[in-house]
């Protein structure tokens, strides 16, 4: 199939009327190259918004008023530092950054990401646990790619026996800058407490021992069925340690 060719077919199939101005000017048809420009924003901008949290949703859905070229280098961006692109969304829909301003910082942010970077780590870490997951459950669990509806966990398992059986895996990151571990902690933690209320097991991968345990217990979250993983990211081997649940 020939994408370019599809479109171009499509768009003589469009009345003549619909390419006239509001005041009956002829407007100028696109190039086919450019409507695909436009067809590929408006995909990234909803594969961002799918993985986006109620903070940032707003910005990113507006990202449909920015020229195509600030949605593609944010969509760049998010491949590799999602938290940091999606503030990056809100500076440029707010009109804090133009076109020139978001490459720089973007270069800039490419630049300092060192080792695996972004997108290739989580996809290897999420691989990783994934295939790790599945001896810390029973062996009538099965994975299941994750749809829309399902739990927000990067490893979805679901029970052969009975599908509304549910056990997920969530990991805390990896983030580039470490001092979104701290800006992100709390929102981790209730997701854990959130999943723990409806998913039969709740296994949370996180990168340093913490008071993980202490801060559920003081917002009233004690679930035998949440446990708690530390894995070193970036270290050769992926060796997760389970971390003693402490005395009540």
């Amino acid at each position: 199939m020939n994408p370019t060719a599809d479109i171009k077919e499509a768009m003589r199939g469009v009345p003549s009327y619909l390419w006239r101005s509001a005041h009956d000017r002829p407007l100028e048809i696109p190039k086919p190259e450019t409507v695909q420009r436009w067809i590929a924003a408006l995909t990234n901008i909803e594969r961002i918004a799918s993985d986006t949290d109620d903070e940032y949703l707003g910005y990113v859905q507006r990202l449909r008023t920015v020229p195509v070229a600030a949605v593609e280098l944010i969509s760049r961006w998010h491949s590799y530092d999602q938290y940091n692109a999606k503030g990056a969304a809100r500076d440029v829909v707010e009109g804090r950054w133009l076109i020139d301003k978001l490459r720089d910082e973007e270069a800039k942010a490419r630049k300092n990401t060192v080792g695996v970077k972004g997108r290739q780590y989580v996809n290897k870490l999420r691989g990783q646990a994934r295939d790790w997951a599945s001896s810390q459950l029973d062996t009538d669990y099965e994975r299941r790619d994750r749809k829309r509806d399902d739990p927000p966990a990067d490893v979805l398992f679901v029970r052969k026996s009975d599908p509304s059986k549910i056990a997920v895996v969530l990991a805390f990151g990896p983030y580039t800058d470490p001092s979104e571990y701290d800006n992100r902690y709390t929102l981790f933690l209730n997701a854990v407490a959130g999943l723990s209320i409806y998913c039969e097991r709740v296994i949370a991968i996180v990168p340093y021992d913490g008071n993980y345990w202490k801060w559920l217990r003081r917002h009233g979250v004690d679930r035998g069925n949440i446990d708690f993983f530390r894995v070193r990211y970036h270290a050769k081997d992926f060796e997760p340690v389970k971390l003693r649940r402490p005395e009540a």
